[in-house]
């Protein structure tokens, strides 16, 4: 059996930022789950639906390492400060306290991620967020940024709109 024990509101972090990149597809039944992975006192959660993958982190009070697919997962209001993940043959349960669900979890083999996000070479781009969803309001399918430098405005579908960014080298 493999333990773990987390912060419940960093685990309810992580699950929002990739519990909406899983697939709805039965026909690859690892899409339609949260890989999860402990490694090193750090939970991953990676999700991929075949276009897009969602992937996060944080850090665990305690455990042993594991790799896992389990099914997309809730977290109830009434669980507690620190929540125990136990793996046992094809099972994971999550006891958050009063309460206590388990998951069978999914067989297969999942995407090998991790070399899609090597950064090598890169520099960031820090929008606000509320700017940005702004001039993206009426975009509809591709979307298509151009930058020139760190002092021009931005370019969204052939449109000049100026966002208050910061270029980081």
């Amino acid at each position: 059996m493999k333990k773990v024990i987390i912060e419940t509101e960093k685990l309810k972090k992580v699950l929002e930022n990739v519990k909406n990149g899983t697939s709805k597809e039965e026909f690859r039944p690892v899409f339609t789950g949260i890989f999860i992975e402990i490694e090193n006192l750090e939970l991953t959660m990676t999700t991929c639906d075949g276009y897009k993958i969602f992937t996060d982190s944080c850090n665990i009070v305690g455990g042993n390492n594991f790799k896992v697919v389990v099914p997309v997962f809730k977290i109830p209001k009434s669980a507690e400060k620190q929540t125990i993940i136990e793996v046992y043959n094809d099972f994971i349960t999550f006891n958050y306290g009063q309460e206590k669900y388990s998951y069978k979890i999914i067989e297969g083999e999942f995407i090998d991620w991790k070399p899609l996000f090597k950064k090598e070479n890169t520099f960031s781009i820090i929008f606000n967020s509320k700017y940005l969803q702004d001039a993206l309001k009426n975009e509809k399918g591709e979307i298509h940024l151009e930058f020139s430098d760190n002092r021009s405005p931005v370019f969204i579908n052939g449109r000049k709109l100026v966002l208050p960014i910061v270029h980081n080298n």
